[in-house]
């Protein structure tokens, strides 16, 4: 019983770790995004 909940514990805790990572670099493509159609946007005036 004691494995169990000490991979379970482990397991999200592993889990959690790869979908924060997962939501940075999500976050991260979306900021490149309207930075560049800000500078296109600029350029045009």
């Amino acid at each position: 019983m004691l494995n169990f909940v000490i991979g379970l514990l482990l397991g999200g805790c592993i889990a959690a770790v790869i979908l924060c990572c997962v939501q940075v670099n999500r976050i991260t493509e979306y900021e490149q995004k309207i930075y560049r159609l800000n500078k296109k946007l600029n350029n045009r005036d």
